[in-house]
Formats: C-alpha cells, sequence, structure tokens
C-alpha cells in the first residue's frame, strides 16, 4: 500500500535523459551505467518522476496527473502507486 501523503526523491544513482520524447532512467553503479538495466518512462511515469524531489507529495503529483492527462482520480491513483511501488522495487526512489 502507498501512502499518498508520502514525498519521495530520486535516489541519486539513478540518471534521467530525454531521448527522441522518451524518458529512460539508468542505473550508475561505480560510476559506470549499468546498461542492462535502463527504463523507459512513459508521458505519465516522466512526469511523476520528475517531480519526484522529495518536497511534494504523493497527493500533489495525483493531481497534477488528473490536470495533465484528464483521467479519473482513481485512475490517476492506481497508476501512481504502480509506479512508485515498481520504482521502489528497483530502489529508483528514497
Amino acid at each position: 500500500m502507498v501512502d499518498l501523503n508520502r514525498q519521495y526523491k530520486r535516489n541519486e544513482s539513478i540518471v534521467s535523459r530525454k531521448i527522441n520524447n522518451e524518458t529512460i532512467l539508468v542505473p550508475i553503479k561505480n560510476n559506470v551505467a549499468d546498461m542492462g538495466l535502463i527504463y523507459g518512462l512513459n508521458e505519465v511515469g516522466a512526469l511523476v518522476w520528475g517531480h519526484l524531489d522529495g518536497t511534494k507529495r504523493l497527493t500533489d503529483i495525483k493531481e497534477m496527473i488528473m490536470e495533465e492527462f484528464d483521467v479519473s482520480s482513481q485512475e490517476a491513483e492506481q497508476d501512481l502507486c504502480d509506479f512508485v511501488n515498481q520504482l521502489r522495487d528497483v530502489d529508483a526512489i528514497e
């Protein structure tokens, strides 16, 4: 279960780049990119990733998703929670 009042921040060992309108995440280990673990983000994922700065609550990011993509509260929350769980699973957020 994801607490929407919680604030997360991006793990500093994950580098993000936008290439050809796609945002990718690349883990850095021992100052070298781990090219076997590149993650591609869709538009919603890129928006969420960009706002995981340690100051915004997930509920604030959910509101941004609803405004930007014209989706229901329930759909925005489900997508956000699923994505946050995936990021936690790969230690991309703290």
